[in-house]
């Protein structure tokens, strides 16, 4: 399973844009531990853009995927997340 957020524009926004995506009428939960991971960058994501100067313009990029060596036994679980938060001008 993978999921990922994007936006641009001042803070507040996009602040607003990513609980939007990330609620559950825009995105489906994903399995564990993928979830957990998810709900953690999440907060990440709102921690480092609530410490930014409000008037800024930025662009957050997130996404995260799940796997398994073995996905039908659902063994060798392996993550991937990748986070870019950065301002613009």
């Amino acid at each position: 399973m993978s999921w990922s957020v994007a936006a641009s524009g001042q803070v507040e926004e996009v602040r607003k844009e990513v609980v939007r995506q990330a609620s559950p009428e825009c995105a489906s939960p994903c399995l564990e531990p993928e979830e957990t991971v998810r709900q953690a960058a999440l907060k990440v994501i709102d921690t480092a853009l609530e410490a930014q100067d409000p008037a800024m313009v930025v662009k957050v990029a997130a996404n995260g995927s799940m796997g398994y060596k073995d996905w039908q036994a659902k063994t060798g679980c392996n993550n991937s997340l990748s986070i870019t938060i950065a301002p613009q001008g």
